[in-house]
């Protein structure tokens, strides 16, 4: 049997080219198999003779060579010697492998693309999702300030203390004495990548297979993943305008934890009453139970008496979430969990093993901030911008809207907007979205619309919206309900 004839194509190399010799040898002889000039199963040269040939050194060969193997352009038998590979056939009109499956992938939002369920008239977007801020309101020199801070030491050679830069963790310390009227040393603090990074962790690190989890219903929707993804059984409670019912939450016997947002909740916009309070806090101490008190925007109460974590009474059995996210922006993906000491030095150690700290800059960043009082100063100025943006809302929803019930305006930057039936608010959210309004109903916090009559509610957030954008959105709802 007659062996595959040994060829070497025509090839042009420059020695004194910008291009290395090795790379401009692997370039000719990629385009020679890809355009069929070498075929399936031709051998080549061994090295030595094909530096013989070109006038080139083996070694530069051998590297060439060895480029296209990796590539699977060429095969390499031993002493038989290296052959052109077979190239891989292209996919079939009905599509293989990634091409099969990106069609299951949901299509994104491109503009100009028409989409099916908006029908988008000539306004001009809206987006009244829950979860941004007044970022806006925060002066740009005082920022400058912040990162300039940063700028001023290297960042650490690894990752960092998994607790947190230390002295962030004493400024949160000292700013929950001030602001929570609840004591904590810095070593039970933990900096986290925003306050569902510290959910999602406390649930891997605290939770086994099989766990009762009691969720607020509706209620935050990473943290019941979170709880679950951990092998946690979801009991989910009803809540009302007074917060969880407590009752439920331990029928049926005892959660080994309870997440819930008793300043302002989420997405209702309660506020767990005193009463309610203290008998999750007997029971909780009568069964051992833990806590999650997810203050995720505590710093926005504009009614009534904002009280303090749950944790003050609770030290041994409540763990504090909390974020910046509200008081200067959710871009920088910072909050931090307070917890009982083992619980923390727990989390410190999942962290490290995950190298899941929070990023350096925003933390030497939020420390100045802190320390400075500059973010007391901001919160002050936000928290008057925002009553005020809240009262100009109400006072156009009355005016325009006076059919709408308005709920949730107690505390935080979303109200509640409901015309009592979910048939009603289903029918209204769908003619907001076909005027370009991107927003959430309580359907998607984990709503039963078939036993709620404000299951299809509409939310409206308002944290992030200028005066006019407020007044762009009350005239939509008008639009709506004129119809």
């Amino acid at each position: 049997m007659t062996s595959p004839r040994s060829v070497l194509p025509a090839m042009s190399i420059t020695e004194h080219a910008a291009t290395p010799l090795k790379a401009q040898v692997a370039q000719a002889l990629r385009e020679a198999i890809r355009s069929g000039q070498l075929a399936a199963g031709t051998r080549l040269p061994p090295s030595r003779d094909a530096a013989g040939q070109l006038g080139l050194g083996r070694n530069t060969m051998v590297d060439a060579y060895a480029d296209l193997v990796a590539e699977g352009l060429l095969d390499t038998r031993g002493r038989h010697g290296t052959f052109v590979a077979a190239l891989p056939k292209p996919p079939d009109k009905t599509g293989t492998g990634v091409a099969r499956l990106a069609r299951r992938l949901p299509r994104p939002d491109v503009p100009g693309r028409p989409q099916a369920r908006s029908n988008r008239s000539s306004q001009s977007d809206q987006d009244w999702r829950l979860g941004q801020s007044g970022s806006q309101l925060l002066p740009l020199p005082v920022w400058r300030s912040a990162g300039r801070e940063a700028g001023r030491w290297l960042p650490p050679a690894g990752y960092g203390d998994p607790r947190g830069h230390a002295g962030l963790r004493e400024a949160i310390a000292q700013w929950l004495r001030q602001e929570r009227s609840i004591q904590y040393e810095p070593g039970q603090i933990v900096v986290t990548q925003g306050a569902a990074a510290g959910i999602e962790l406390l649930a891997r690190v605290l939770l086994r297979p099989g766990d009762v989890c009691t969720v607020e219903r509706p209620g935050y929707p990473r943290a019941a993943a979170a709880l679950q993804a951990a092998g946690a059984v979801i009991r989910p409670v009803p809540v009302d305008v007074h917060g969880m019912l407590v009752e439920p939450a331990f029928a049926g016997g005892p959660p080994a934890l309870l997440h819930l947002t008793p300043a302002h909740q989420y997405p209702l916009g309660g506020r767990l009453s005193g009463e309610r309070r203290r008998a999750l806090a007997a029971l909780v101490r009568r069964h051992g139970s833990l806590v999650i008190d997810n203050e995720y925007d505590h710093e926005f109460v504009h009614e009534g008496q904002n009280h303090a974590p749950l944790a003050a009474a609770l030290p041994d059995h409540a763990v504090l979430v909390s974020t910046f996210a509200k008081s200067v922006s959710p871009a920088l993906r910072l909050g931090f969990v307070a917890a009982p000491p083992a619980i923390a030095d727990a989390l410190a150690q999942a962290i490290e093993a995950e190298r899941s700290h929070a990023a350096w800059p925003a933390q030497v960043s939020m420390q100045w901030m802190l320390r400075s009082g500059h973010l007391q100063r901001h919160l002050r100025r936000v928290r008057r911008h925002h009553a005020q943006q809240r009262a100009r809302l109400l006072a156009g929803l009355q005016l325009n809207c006076p059919m709408l019930q308005v709920s949730g305006q107690a505390g935080g930057l979303h109200l509640v907007l409901s015309l009592g039936s979910a048939r009603q608010d289903r029918l209204l959210a769908h003619r907001l979205r076909r005027q370009a309004v991107t927003l959430q109903t309580l359907r998607d916090f984990g709503t039963a619309p078939a036993e709620d009559p404000l299951g299809e509610a509409v939310l409206l957030g308002y944290g992030h919206m200028q005066p006019e954008e407020l007044d762009r959105a009350i005239a939509a709802l008008a639009r709506c309900l004129a119809r």
